[in-house]
């Protein structure tokens, strides 16, 4: 009966230590040292990593930024390759270590024990197993020896059958207990996928780095390609105007940005790669200490002390291999990252440099721009002081003025074209269409802008000239850049005076089929005609030389006056006129033989020299009894060019 229960007992204990050793190793399966998130988030770093190195765009920097990003994106191929094959190292090393049931990571004093007294599920689903088939078949044996036992011996096999009745159900709950534990993990597993086969799906959504390379002669044409491309690039940016600068300037920045983002990912995979290695290291160091301490305390003389010593050695040689395996390659993947870092510093380096050769040519050329336009500033001031200061007349210094504004403006639109437009061939083809919009729809305007300057020319019309334009006479009072201002005249004959109206006409209307009637440059007398009719037997010599003489002893009081318009006249027009002063002459009418006296007159005095002149002509008949029993009909006063 003791044997019996002793053997209950024994049976007990091993239960309870087979779930004790499931337990801790669902713990250790649920809760590994290098944890599943921190590996699987450094491969989505490097992933995402490699990704924005390889599809960023070269910006306008130097020829030998080509280099930079070739070598920067061939080592971060390699180093994903390297994160790869570390993660699954790792994978592998913990699965294996699930297996076995203990952590190479962090050995302990009992890592010299044999593998059977530390068993894994597996192992310990296999033992259950194992017992049960012993107990089942120890337990025919005895059944089968009852048969022919007799005596002591039957009680004996008694005894025994009864313990290992006992003892079987037992040995059936634990390997049932054991095949769910094992069916959850493994249908957990599955579920799950495994750090095996996530690492696994985040390897095919990067095929390109694990595919075979183009060939080194493809990539140097791509290189040559690209930095012929970009000597070109900045071969424009320096020679175009401001504008594609500063376009190219806004690019450089946005370049410098994605550089500088690409730098901090590297330092921060590099980190994540370096506290991966970390306890892999640990456990490397850890392995050789225990190597060099297992070495030490073996004793020499004892050959089977030796030879356990051996085995132990063995045991560690294999782990540190296993662990080796998952360090070297994150080493090596630090190393790659940050010769990367050193070609995406040179990059931004090189960036930079270009950077601030444009933008030295852009202020020199904002800098050209303002000096431009002040001397443009300065040389409309000098003009403007000097047309005021020594030209005196009122019309040609509006003119000048006026002038003046136009070729400024000119002049400036000019120099901000130039400093601003890169790409002439566009402006000119761009200017042509909207020239000939404009042309189109502002045809008037500019017809009328165009015969602003003709009306303001050397022989062109003043304010207060009088002219006759579309049937109508006035007087000048402005002529603007589209419009001409005239106050109109009314009347018959020589008897006009203003009607209070003013008169707006284009002007363009000089341009045409209407004439225009103006005075002779810089002349303000008109010529009027008095007509005398008489009978055909009057003396026409002694009636001509009365008549003359009556109107040169009127025009003798304004003859300066005349004289000096006519000087102007001929020097305005540079040609010689004859010289204006009262004629007559004889023409045959319906009425009669007509004497018409025609003389010159001051527009502005025009009303009191017709009136003088009439006073003299009738004291002349009344005192010529031939001439005045010649005279026929009332004497006419006219204007000698009628409309």
């Amino acid at each position: 009966m003791r044997s019996r229960a002793h053997r209950v007992v024994e049976t007990c204990v091993l239960i309870a230590a087979l779930l004790a050793a499931t337990g801790a190793l669902l713990a250790q399966t649920s809760a590994p040292q290098i944890a599943e998130s921190a590996i699987l988030n450094h491969l989505s770093a490097g992933i995402s990593w490699y990704r924005q190195l390889t599809t960023i765009d070269q910006g306008a920097g130097q020829p030998s930024d080509v280099l930079y990003l070739s070598n920067a994106r061939s080592q971060a191929r390699q180093a994903l390759q390297l994160a790869f094959q570390a993660a699954q190292s790792i994978a592998g090393l913990q699965s294996a270590t699930a297996e076995n049931g203990k952590s190479p990571a962090a050995p302990t004093e009992n890592a010299t024990q044999p593998a059977q007294q530390q068993p894994g599920l597996a192992r310990a689903l296999q033992n259950a197993t194992d017992r049960l088939n012993q107990d089942q078949a120890k337990l025919t044996q005895i059944e089968a020896e009852l048969a022919h036992a007799r005596g002591s011996q039957r009680e004996q096999l008694l005894s025994q059958r009864d313990a290992l009745q006992g003892v079987v159900p037992l040995d059936k709950a634990l390997q049932e207990q054991l095949q769910k534990i094992a069916t959850f993990v493994s249908t957990n597993e599955r579920a799950q996928g495994g750090m095996a086969g996530k690492i696994a799906a985040l390897k095919e959504s990067v095929p390109e780095v694990f595919a075979t390379d183009t060939g080194e002669a493809g990539k140097a044409s791509a290189g040559a390609t690209s930095a012929n491309a970009q000597s070109a690039s900045v071969s424009r940016a320096q020679s175009s105007g401001l504008i594609g600068q500063a376009a190219y300037l806004l690019g450089q920045t946005r370049e410098i940005h994605k550089v500088d983002t690409l730098i901090a990912q590297t330092n921060h995979l590099r980190d994540s790669a370096t506290q991966l290695q970390k306890p892999l290291v640990n456990s490397l160091k850890a392995l050789i200490q225990q190597g060099h301490n297992t070495a030490d305390a073996s004793p020499a003389s004892d050959a089977a002390a030796m030879a356990e010593t051996q085995k132990n050695l063995r045991a560690l040689t294999g782990e540190f291999k296993q662990i080796g395996d998952a360090a070297f390659p994150l080493r090596q993947e630090i190393v790659l990252l940050d010769q990367a870092k050193g070609n995406l510093e040179e990059w931004r380096d090189s960036t930079l440099r270009a950077y601030g050769v444009v933008l030295r040519s852009v202020l020199m050329r904002v800098g050209a721009i303002l000096f431009a336009l002040a001397l443009v500033a300065g040389f409309s001031a000098l003009w403007r002081r000097a047309t005021v200061r020594y030209v005196r007349d009122a019309r040609r210094r509006r003119q000048l003025l006026l002038v003046r504004r136009f070729v400024s403006g000119f002049l400036m639109l000019l120099v901000v074209v130039f400093g601003f437009v890169s790409e002439f061939s566009s402006l000119a083809t761009m200017a042509g269409f909207i020239t000939a919009g404009i042309a189109v729809a502002l045809q008037t305007v500019i017809l009328s802008i165009a015969a602003y300057f003709t009306l303001i020319g050397r022989r062109g019309v003043k304010a207060g000239d009088r002219i006759t334009i579309s049937g109508v006479t006035g007087d000048v009072l402005e002529i603007g850049l589209v419009r001409l201002y005239l106050m109109e005249l009314g009347g018959t004959g020589i008897d006009l005076y203003p009607t209070g109206r003013v008169v707006v006409f284009s002007n363009s209307v000089l341009f045409g089929a209407t004439p225009l009637y103006k005075q002779l440059p810089g002349t303000s007398y008109a010529w009027h005609e008095l007509a005398l009719t008489l009978s055909t037997d009057t003396d026409p010599t002694s009636a001509q030389f009365a008549l003359t003489n009556a109107a040169n002893s009127v025009y003798e009081k304004y003859r300066k006056e005349i004289d000096h318009q006519h000087a102007v006249l001929e020097r305005v027009m540079d040609t010689a006129f004859p010289k204006p002063q009262p004629g007559t002459k004889w023409q045959f009418t319906d009425a009669g033989l007509e004497l018409v006296l025609r003389y010159p007159v001051v527009i502005e005095h025009a009303e009191e020299i017709d009136d003088q002149m009439t006073r003299e002509v009738m004291r002349v008949v009344a005192t010529n009894s031939q001439l005045k029993a010649s005279l026929s009909g009332t004497p006419k006063l006219r204007a000698a060019i009628r409309a």
